[in-house]
């Protein structure tokens, strides 16, 4: 019974990584803060996304390539803004890597070092953003045949049914001195364009922990 729930399940996660539609798309994060002093400050930046076939790819657009620490003389690769890529295997089990392209290799992120590396183990977050079964509580209304709009207390999100995926996500803090909003703007993917994540597949491998040398 136990090995037939195994296949069963992992044949569910097959299914539910095929069933999300190929999409590239530009993901662009804002967030606003305004201090006690009345200053406001913003933080903008953007993403490209590549979905396809149970593989994510998700890298920072104008970053600029690890730069040399005077102390050490490495490369050490900043996480947050390295290209991730965030697949499902045959067994629907989920694997992280992320590319340190200045040296031409892939940095491999094991289970126990997600947490540690920027990675919180979703795949629903990992390949749509956000996890639409976790808006609980949240008024729904359809906005247009595609669009389904949930919202509560200060958290506005436009769903699109056609991609899967967030169309602008909006929080906004209590006292409204904090707020972010996320923009999608997702596009179908070309049968022939290239996956990025092929690029660097032959590159070696290396293990997250030895990058923190």
């Amino acid at each position: 019974m136990k090995v037939l729930l195994i296949a069963a399940l992992t044949l569910w996660a097959q299914q539910a990584a095929a069933g999300l539609p190929d999409l590239q798309a530009i993901v662009r994060y804002e967030t606003v803060s305004q201090g006690a002093d009345g200053v406001e400050k913003t933080l903008r930046y953007s993403e490209k996304w590549v979905r396809q076939g149970g593989h994510v790819w998700r890298e920072r657009l104008g970053a600029a390539v690890p730069h040399r620490h005077d102390d050490d003389g490495h490369q050490h690769l900043d996480f947050a803004s390295a290209p991730r890529h965030v697949w499902q295997d045959r067994k629907g089990q989920l694997n992280v890597e992320f590319i340190h392209a200045a040296k031409r290799e892939r940095i491999v992120v094991e289970r126990r070092e997600w947490s540690d590396a920027g990675f919180d183990g979703s795949w629903a977050r990992a390949s749509q953003l956000v996890d639409i079964a976790q808006l609980r509580g949240f008024a729904k209304k359809n906005d247009s045949a595609d669009t389904i709009v949930y919202t509560k207390g200060g958290k506005t999100l436009r769903w699109s049914q056609r991609w899967q995926m967030p169309l602008r996500v909006s929080l906004q803090s209590a006292d409204g001195r904090q707020r972010e909003t996320i923009t999608v703007e997702p596009q179908a993917l070309p049968p022939s364009a290239p996956q990025p994540w092929k690029r660097s597949a032959d590159w070696p491998a290396r293990d997250y922990l030895d990058t923190l040398d």
